[in-house]
């Protein structure tokens, strides 16, 4: 386990697991991939906002498809 802070999408679509949190609580938990499918999702938010929506959804497939896992995993 390596916490990380991040303030560019790009540092973390590659990681195994992500945890979005909003007013200091867990709202999002899973991988990069079934977050950014996540239709009202705030993670999908930030990349749609990001202006770079299709490269990061690019990158969290690949790092799926490489995992083997693009089925859901777990929420909070």
């Amino acid at each position: 386990l390596c916490p990380a802070v991040a303030h560019r999408l790009r540092t973390v679509i590659d990681y195994d697991r992500l945890i979005v949190l909003d007013a200091g609580k867990i709202v999002e938990f899973d991988t990069p991939f079934n977050l950014i499918q996540k239709e009202d999702g705030i993670f999908r938010g930030m990349c749609l906002k990001s202006g770079n929506f299709a490269e990061l959804e690019g990158a969290a497939k690949a790092k799926a498809e490489k995992d083997g896992a693009t089925t859901a995993t777990s929420q909070p």
